[in-house]
């Protein structure tokens, strides 16, 4: 028999030792935690389309939850993928604290966030700061911009331009600078024995919605000019307005119920002129929300068989694309 001489010993030794460390290192990276990917990366699609959208996957128990969106112009369109944006607060604080409605504002370098949030169930809602990090999938740099003992203070959106913070302050609009921590906030409007809320801001005019103590269903979209009496806007069909928002033009999109159908669908109101619906569907349109560097893409949640799903509306095609299926969505944001 032939004998193996002592280099090939060796070198069949060695063989072995590689094999051994590296079924070692396999079993060691094996139960390594592992951490949630980023959302993907952005696909190439048309440039005046948005990036991402946040939204909420409930309330006031949910998180805030951010896709990137696929190319809305593809046929067909896949579903988006969410992943929960972690609060960047001690572990302790974040087990208890809850958020609501938001906004983000983007200026080119620093993605904003602003958001509605309080340190337990039984604690009032303050407004909230941070940052965005797209990579690590966390919201950062978290500071409380106003917390009024005793008053519940919520549904903050950015002005247009990014230097208000405009919010509900039991049932006032109120503002703060956004860019400023130690300016003082300011009474914007109030109005006797009626509620308002969901307030946004294009230039020097404010919306909200308007629900008075007389008619519990009365809620009213206001477009309100600063220094001007508010302007109620008409309605149709004898139900409530909710939630709108502000395109890049100006124009103000919102939800608007027909009782006589009963159904909610997208309406637009361009200052000047009597609203009209700009979009009708046979459920709930809520949430609309404008995408704010461009005019084409409204965001909007849609009642479904097991919650409200996203939907995205085009202008030009004058049609909708569903993004979500079975998981709920709510407070809708566009972003880049």
């Amino acid at each position: 028999m032939k004998r193996l001489s002592r280099f090939s010993t060796g070198r069949m030794f060695a063989i072995t030792l590689i094999v051994a460390i590296g079924a070692v290192s396999t079993s060691v990276d094996a139960k390594k935690p592992t951490r949630p990917p980023p959302p993907s990366e952005p696909p190439i699609c048309d440039v005046s389309q948005p990036t991402y959208v946040l939204f909420l996957d409930d309330y006031p128990s949910g998180s805030f939850q951010l896709a990137t969106l696929p190319c809305l112009a593809d046929n067909p369109v896949e579903f988006l993928s969410p992943q929960e944006l972690v609060l960047d607060l001690p572990r302790r604080d974040r087990r208890r604290f809850q958020v609501a409605n938001g906004d983000v504002f983007y200026d080119g370098s620093v993605r904003r966030i602003v958001f509605g949030g309080r340190t337990g169930p039984s604690e009032y809602w303050g407004i909230y700061e941070g940052v965005i990090d797209i990579a690590r999938s966390r919201i950062t740099e978290i500071r409380l911009v106003v917390n009024t003992p005793s008053v519940r203070e919520e549904d903050p959106r950015f002005s247009a331009d990014g230097q208000w913070i405009i919010y509900k302050r039991n049932g006032e609009i109120w503002r703060t600078y956004a860019d400023d921590p130690s300016a003082a906030p300011s009474l914007f409007y109030k109005e006797a024995d009626c509620e308002l809320w969901a307030p946004a801001m294009f230039a020097n005019v404010v919306s909200y919605v308007r629900r008075c103590a007389s008619d519990a269903n009365s809620d009213r979209i206001v477009y309100h000019m600063e220094g001007s009496q508010p302007i109620i806007l008409p309605s149709d069909g004898g139900g409530p307005d909710r939630f709108a928002h502000f395109t890049q033009a100006g124009e103000l999109v919102y939800s608007h119920v027909d009782t006589s159908r009963n159904a909610s669908d997208l309406w637009m109101y361009v200052p000047g002129s009597a609203p009209f619906t700009l979009y009708s569907e046979t459920t709930s349109d809520d949430d609309a929300y404008a995408e704010r560097n461009g005019n084409e893409y409204i965001a909007f949640s849609g009642w479904g068989s097991s919650g409200y799903d996203l939907y995205v509306f085009s202008r030009t095609q004058v049609s909708t694309i569903q993004l979500t299926a079975g998981i709920n969505v709510l407070g809708s944001v566009l972003f880049d």
